[in-house]
């Protein structure tokens, strides 16, 4: 459930520096600080992300508190429904569950300034290096490596492609 419209939209090309350091776009805070105010979130977890590799695209998911905590309430219901008809007890099905979605969620928090250190681990898995691709997704967002993605178009629409291609260019001067 998205917080009144509070969605993840757009594209943005930023350069990660050799501390792996790179800026989270400003639109993603401003959206990100809207739907971790609704009440849903934990307090202290607004500047935090979760963020996992999706080994299927090469790409890394990025989720905020809110999606977060949807995600949670919709493993408790998913578990509660097999529950019911199964007759597992509901805390083994949500224990599966949640061993199959959180573990490999790195946290990431951000500063002020949108500042974040992106984990080795992911950074490798994805292969970003000098930039990263942000596109959003909703209630969610990916971070791409430009040539991953380029190699792997599938993983977005033709015109999020011709943007990065278009971001490139002009960051390039070509």
């Amino acid at each position: 459930m998205a917080a009144g419209g509070a969605i993840f939209n757009d594209v943005h090309l930023n350069a990660v520096d050799a501390k792996a350091r790179v800026s989270l776009p400003a639109a993603f805070r401003q959206t990100i600080d809207i739907r971790c105010n609704t009440g849903k979130v934990a307090p202290g977890l607004a500047k935090t992300l979760r963020m996992s590799v999706n080994s299927a695209l090469g790409c890394i998911e990025v989720s905020d508190g809110l999606n977060i905590a949807d995600t949670e309430e919709q493993l408790t219901a998913h578990a509660a429904r097999v529950s019911e008809k199964t007759g597992e007890l509901m805390s083994d099905v949500l224990d599966e569950l949640e061993a199959k979605t959180f573990p490999m969620m790195k946290d990431v928090s951000f500063d002020n300034d949108g500042r974040m250190v992106l984990p080795e681990r992911l950074r490798e898995k994805a292969g970003i290096d000098r930039e990263a691709f942000f596109v959003g997704r909703g209630r969610r967002f990916r971070i791409w490596a430009p040539r991953v993605l380029q190699d792997r178009p599938e993983g977005e629409s033709e015109e999020v492609l011709k943007e990065l291609a278009d971001m490139i260019r002009k960051r390039t001067g070509g």
